[in-house]
């Protein structure tokens, strides 16, 4: 498939303009959840045969293969984003995926074959109380000083550094500045026990989600101050994904006050984002509401044909095609689907973004990608 760089990058620069100025002329393909781990675990790509192991725990080949895989990117999966060899230079980012927060409260890490870092539960059982007895962990402590050291170590060596020509800038180290949620972290660090204790022993799930809730507040306020960025800004974002698995009337009892403080003391008055997993849609009206978040990003499932009337046309939406149709149909599959979703309503107000439902795994059919694209250029045109 070839692809006339030059043209995409002015299409793509008109489409998102014209959805920033509120007056879109097609939806945009974009945001989508998609890393390393693309490259990493496509034996076509990856031919040396590198390991997640050895793209976890050594920072030079952390930082080489995030450029290949940014060169990938540029270079092979069509959306809407700037391809090509970019002309102010590459990006690379620390990336530890969703795990610090888990092994930042004394859980292990570890590495399942062909797989990417996860960790385990240690707070389970008669165990609970051992998360206390440890004490409040330092915000720069453990896995986050790693990944300062990581970032620090990233910046020393993009200072100099060119890769096709051009200069390597770093991100900010993100999974400093912000939380998965605290009833996810609740149950990665607890197990599912979490949901019982909601009922059973009140007490205990009050006493750990808001130990949870005060070491991020003071994780982020110390990153904040430390990477010289504003010390509450007016916007912000976080996720929540465990909410799936609770009811709206559960979620405004035992979640809501926690999510409320996180952002009142970190935020000045938002709108927010969220981006949350699964099977969530009956919470996004009561969360609008309640929490001033005006743009999800969402997985699946999604009933798009309900979601307008649901949440009304002001709320920005990700969401789009499930990943196993992205991954394991036709062609043909992804940009049915990618018609059905884009036919459904939920582009009225056109606030609406076309990505995969939800985080793009490794061995796409790049052929699938331009599907989706070609679906949003065909059925994702606004009338004028």
């Amino acid at each position: 498939m070839q692809i006339d760089f030059v043209k995409h990058n002015e299409e793509t620069n008109m489409v998102w303009d014209a959805y920033h100025a509120g007056n879109p002329i097609r939806v945009p393909v974009g945001n989508f959840t998609i890393g390393p781990r693309i490259w990493l675990l496509d034996p076509k790509l990856n031919t040396e045969g590198i390991t997640f192991h050895d793209f976890q725990y050594n920072f030079d080949t952390m930082f080489d293969v995030q450029l290949k895989y940014k060169y990938h990117l540029a270079h092979n999966i069509i959306f809407d984003q700037i391809m090509g060899i970019p002309e102010e230079g590459w990006e690379v980012f620390v990336e530890y995926n969703n795990v610090t927060e888990a092994i930042w409260f004394g859980c292990e890490s570890f590495i399942p074959e062909g797989q990417i870092i996860a960790t385990r539960h240690r707070y389970g059982g008669d165990n609970k109380n051992e998360i206390f007895d440890l004490g409040m962990p330092e915000p720069n402590s453990g896995i986050y000083a790693t990944v300062f050291e990581n970032y620090e170590y990233f910046v020393e060596k993009a200072r100099n550094y060119e890769f096709y020509n051009k200069p390597v800038s770093v991100a900010l180290p993100w999974t400093t500045l912000g939380t998965d949620g605290p009833l996810t972290v609740a149950l990665d660090i607890r197990g599912d026990e979490i949901y019982t204790d909601m009922y059973l022993d009140e007490e205990y799930y009050d006493k750990l989600m808001t130990f949870i809730v005060d070491a991020t507040i003071n994780k982020v306020k110390y990153w904040r101050n430390r990477l010289g960025l504003e010390s509450k800004p007016k916007e912000g974002g976080f996720s929540d994904d465990a909410v799936q698995l609770i009811s709206t009337d559960t979620y405004m009892e035992k979640v809501y006050p926690y999510h409320k403080r996180i952002l009142d003391e970190l935020y000045d008055g938002g709108p927010f984002s969220m981006h949350l997993c699964g099977d969530v849609q009956r919470h996004l009206p009561t969360i609008i509401e309640k929490l001033n978040v005006n743009h999800f990003d969402t997985g699946f499932p999604i009933n798009f044909e309900t979601l307008r009337d649901e949440i009304g046309d002001d709320i920005h939406i990700n969401g789009g095609v499930k990943v196993d149709i992205l991954l394991l149909g036709t062609s043909e599959d992804v940009k049915n689907e990618a018609k059905r979703v884009l036919e459904s309503g939920v582009t009225r107000g056109g606030k609406f973004i076309l990505k995969e439902a939800n985080n793009v795994p490794p061995l796409v059919p790049l052929e699938n990608f331009y599907a989706m694209y070609s679906a949003a250029k065909e059925f994702g045109v606004y009338e004028r």
